[in-house]
């Protein structure tokens, strides 16, 4: 079902940003509503984040954690924790994840991108590094793994096998997180 609740987030891109005035900002607006990403001297901030993304973030990461619970799967979120690479990148991902013991460093990200103009996911996590970005982006959920220095598509996640991501995809617009678990636990059947 597509959620009925659709609304834009206001972003902004400012070129001409260094390094340092990105960290200064960053250290100023740590409380503030906002999230930001410093890529390649441009500055994404994107303010208030909307009802609309954080439903289809929460969705994601729920089913997220409901598949890894019924696979014995172990994770520990991390949530929109800073990634930065020294005078390379800088941002807040809306989510992220771990899937071993003792990493400090995501395995996956996801983005939710309900607005469009801004810094491409993909470039952003490159230097990072980051094993699979999700990107959820004009109502499709597409998965990308980092292979010899580049993203590239995938069908299927490789810290999450087996997990439907069309279901996940069809799901994520649910209004109500309790109505896209249900939906989700069933098709995932019996225990």
């Amino acid at each position: 079902m597509r959620a009925p609740f659709a609304e834009e987030a206001n972003t902004i891109v400012i070129e001409g940003v260094s390094w340092e005035a990105y960290v200064q900002m960053d250290e100023l607006l740590d409380d503030a509503p906002v999230r930001m990403k410093w890529c390649d001297e441009r500055l994404e901030v994107m303010s208030p984040i909307s009802r609309y993304h954080e439903t289809i973030k929460g969705n994601i990461s729920c089913m997220i954690a409901v598949f890894c619970r019924r696979e014995g799967i172990f994770f520990a979120t991390i949530g929109s924790t800073t990634m930065r690479k020294e005078r390379q990148r800088g941002g807040e991902p809306d989510d992220s994840y771990v899937f071993s013991r003792g990493k400090e460093l995501a395995d996956l990200a996801i983005e939710v991108a309900v607005s469009s103009g801004g810094i491409d996911d993909r470039e952003f996590y490159r230097p990072l590094e980051v094993p699979e970005v999700w990107i959820w982006q004009k109502q499709a959920l597409t998965v990308h793994a980092f292979r010899d220095g580049e993203y590239v598509r995938v069908t299927e996640s490789r810290f999450l096998p087996g997990l439907d991501l069309a279901l996940v995809e069809r799901l994520a617009e649910e209004r109500y997180t309790s109505d896209a678990l249900d939906a989700f636990e069933r098709a995932l059947g019996p225990q």
